[in-house]
């Protein structure tokens, strides 16, 4: 399988620096840009590119011109001494993205797939799998990341564009709002990420033609800058600026808000972290691999056969360990490296690139290593792709969850059901059942919606529902023979007319507490002929409760936002509409007037013999009824807009969005809504 020359290909390269750059960029830049400038991090992701394209262009003549090793190149180009010193630098600076890397890497395995284990097992594990993959050599590695590179992103790109119909574009606007001082910080912050591209001089002996590795690392640069854009992108529109902010890991977090129905994959997040567990790997193994490579050279002949017997391997792995354990111990340190990465690290990487961008040697020396397989990491993938430690018949997999008044919400209120040694295992949670007089409760509201994020126990993608009493409709199902919480999934994902995506999930919930942007309906819930029914909705407006109001004003809402494909408007006892297909536009005009067109096709259902009305007569009662539920619903106890254009001001009016933004409650005061239908009727 393997040609045995210790040589990789310029593709090779190029798969190995895309998996280097991915996984770390991907996890950290999102949340990062988010809190830095929100919709505008986007422009950080392009000038954050260009800088780390830059940053290679200094290092294209080294990588060309040296013949030899880098050692070598460094001591011959800068002097023994100061060679030697840089070699030193670089043996620290791998050591600690090392250990970042697997601090990273095992919190995110414990915090995503195993959430019962021991961080140190955990640890352990991936560093031993690191070394048991080194000695592959380079050329073993880069054939297996050759194999798995779209086996790992083709999945990738399967859920982002799965994940294109939740987008709501108002959250990319306004633009151009963040201080340069935060872009100028988010573009920067970019390039430390992307700054891994250090690492091809390094490749140089391993490389069959060193030509081919800055092209391949342009290219890694250009698909990675690519990835994370897309990524940025989706992320910004589904979760909104100040949710995303708030986020730990935001691209493994996507990954749950999709459902699916049935819901043994209700986890999509621990199903899809597999590509985040090759990545973080590559990062993890290359990063031993070259400090270990530069270690070897710096001690020289005094420590070849401590070398030899893979001494330095177990060195830097120990050094591994220990910077992974002080991060974990201690995660203020973690913080404090990535100042040392910002002010310190990546200036060290750009300065050498310089130095010797001044200089240029020809330096001649044949290097090699031997190569070997690496197959492990697919059974790891493997091992590591369970929900925890206890076995299935264990645990106990509750779909519905009744949440009244509590005193307080610790991981004991949590596990409640917990019935003799079996685990409650909530991953595949269908419906929360939350009490009118509960939610009503703003304080202890947000106290259980943060508890609940921080556990990230229960999916994102849970359904969320109000009712008066949330133990009676917990108790509808013992009598159906079907639990409650796939009863009413099925009704929201299977019979209802309204898109799946619309309903409100616990996802959405959390970053309305951090967005507080858009009017959520919340489905009320109650008996009807002894089984759950939607009955009337609750208002969630911009993360918090303001009421419940009649089904008609939510229905209206839906098909408004073209979240409903079916909407009847009873005009008398005889006469019913029945608008579909709705292609729905809202905007903002000057005078503030918020003008809803209604472009949708049309049909009368119901009308007397000799009553006939024109097509005129019928879209001018078809506005006037809307018009009338809207204007009804606005000055309402709840206040509502049915229009949710709230979240439009950032990109139809951005001076009006600077008001509002701090004074929010006078938005409903001050607006006013005009229905215009374009109704094309089919029967008339």
């Amino acid at each position: 399988m393997f040609s045995g020359n210790g040589k990789i290909s310029g593709r090779q390269m190029f798969r190995l620096l895309t998996f280097d750059l991915l996984g770390f960029a991907t996890l950290v830049i999102p949340a990062t840009l988010a809190g830095f400038c929100g919709r505008d991090g986007i422009f950080c992701i392009a000038a954050g590119i260009l800088a780390g394209l830059i940053f290679l262009k200094l290092m294209e003549g080294s990588v060309k011109q040296m013949t030899g090793t880098y050692p070598e190149y460094l001591e011959e180009l800068l002097g023994k001494f100061a060679g030697r010193l840089i070699q030193a630098c670089y043996v620290v600076y791998l050591v600690l993205l090392a250990g970042y890397t697997a601090y990273l890497f095992s919190g995110a395995v414990v915090k995503s797939l195993l959430r019962e284990e021991s961080y140190w097992l955990v640890l352990v594990l991936i560093l031993l799998l690191a070394w048991y993959g080194l000695a592959s050599g380079i050329e073993g590695r880069a054939r297996i990341y050759e194999l798995l590179f779209w086996l790992v992103l083709i999945p990738l790109f399967l859920m982002l564009a799965s994940a294109l119909d939740e987008i709501d574009a108002d959250y990319w606007a306004p633009v151009f709002m963040s201080p340069p001082k935060d872009v100028l910080a988010g573009s920067y912050y970019v390039f430390v990420c992307m700054s891994i591209v250090f690492l091809i001089p390094f490749v140089g002996e391993y490389a069959k033609r060193r030509e081919s590795l800055v092209r391949a690392g342009r290219a890694a640069l250009l698909f990675t800058g690519a990835v994370c854009a897309v990524l940025y992108l989706i992320l910004l529109g589904i979760f909104g600026s100040n949710a995303l902010a708030q986020m730990e890991f935001p691209a493994v977090t996507l990954m749950s808000t999709v459902k699916i129905t049935g819901g043994f994959l209700k986890r999509a997040d621990a199903f899809m972290f597999g590509i985040w567990f090759f990545t973080l790997y590559a990062l993890l193994n290359g990063s031993i691999f070259y400090g270990e490579m530069m270690l070897g050279r710096l001690l020289g002949r005094p420590a070849e056969r401590f070398m030899k017997k893979k001494g330095g391997q177990v060195l830097i792995l120990v050094c591994v360990f220990a910077v992974a354990a002080i991060f974990y111990r201690n995660s203020p340190m973690a913080g404090l490296y990535e100042k040392f990465l910002w002010y310190a690290g990546v200036p060290f990487l750009v300065l050498v690139a310089l130095l010797l961008a001044a200089r240029r040697l020809f330096l001649r020396k044949k290097g090699g290593k031997r190569a070997g397989l690496l197959l492990l990491v697919l059974f790891a993938a493997s091992g590591l792709s369970g929900c925890a430690s206890a076995e299935l018949e264990e645990r106990n997999f509750p779909v519905e969850m009744a949440v009244r008044n509590t005193g307080d919400f610790t991981e004991a209120w949590l596990d409640v059901g917990q019935s003799g040694n079996r685990v409650i295992d909530y991953s595949h949670m269908k419906v929360i059942i939350l009490e009118q007089e509960f939610v009503e409760n703003a304080g202890k509201m947000e106290e259980f919606l943060a508890f609940l994020e921080e556990k990230s126990d229960v999916p994102r993608s849970t359904y969320v529902v109000v009712a008066k009493d949330a133990e009676k409709i917990m108790e509808l199902g013992d009598g159906a023979g079907e639990s409650v919480g796939t009863y009413l999934e099925d009704l929201f994902e299977n019979v209802s007319e309204i898109k799946k995506t619309a309903y409100p999930t616990l996802g959405m919930l959390y970053q309305e507490q951090e967005n507080r942007q858009e009017t959520l309906w919340i489905p009320y819930v109650a008996e009807e002929d002894g089984k759950p029914a939607v009955t009337d909705y609750y208002i969630w407006k911009r993360g918090t409760p303001d009421g419940r109001v009649e089904s008609g004003a939510a229905l209206l809402s839906y098909f408004t936002q073209n979240e409903l494909d079916n909407y009847y408007i009873k005009l008398d006892q005889n006469c019913t509409l029945r608008l579909f297909s709705p292609h729905n536009r809202i905007s903002i005009e000057e005078d503030g007037k918020i003008a809803v067109e209604i472009v949708c096709s049309g049909e009368l259902m119901y009308q007397q013999p000799g009553e006939g009305k024109s097509q005129e007569e019928l879209e001018q009662m078809a506005e006037a009824y809307m018009n009338a539920v809207a204007e009804e619903t606005l000055k309402g106890g709840a206040r509502a807009d049915v229009t949710n254009s709230f979240k439009k001001l950032g990109g139809d009016r951005r001076e009006w969005y600077r008001f509002y933004e701090k004074e929010p409650e006078r938005f409903e005061e001050d607006m006013e809504i005009e229905y215009r239908a374009d109704i094309t009727w089919v029967n008339l």
